[in-house]
């Protein structure tokens, strides 16, 4: 019998817990997204996001986000250096071709700046297979 070291059988033990993550319930939030200030935002069907900020210099922010046809909540992971300690929530309003957030709880002053306001879509949303 093969024996596995106990490293191997722990990092097994937590990658299996893990799992996939978890869809978004709506997925008339996933897509691209531009606001007026020029940044963009990449939103996954898998609850992944990437918004670049308007000014290219600045590092992309990366995060999850969860929507479930009327209210959204982004958490910014640390290695994006904005906000990663807390989740924001906001009421969307979304239609076709734009969306409209409105802080609902968010103490992150810069994650409001980032993304309350309108954003108008760039395209469509890629659907990961076997969602």
């Amino acid at each position: 019998m093969h024996r596995c070291p106990r490293t191997m059988l722990l990092s097994l033990a937590l990658a299996g817990c893990a799992g996939d993550p978890p869809r978004v319930a709506s997925l008339d939030l996933a897509g691209s997204w531009r606001n007026d200030a020029g940044s963009t935002l990449s939103l996954e069907d898998t609850g992944v996001l990437l918004l670049q900020r308007g000014d290219p210099r600045l590092r992309p922010v990366v995060g999850e986000y969860t929507y479930d046809g009327r209210v959204a909540t982004f958490r910014f992971r640390p290695e994006s250096a904005v906000c990663s300690d807390e989740v924001g929530t906001y009421l969307v309003h979304v239609s076709p071709a734009m969306f409209d957030a409105e802080v609902s709880r968010d103490a992150c002053d810069d994650r409001q700046r980032l993304l309350q306001g309108r954003w108008e879509r760039t395209g469509e949303a890629r659907v990961t297979p076997g969602s």
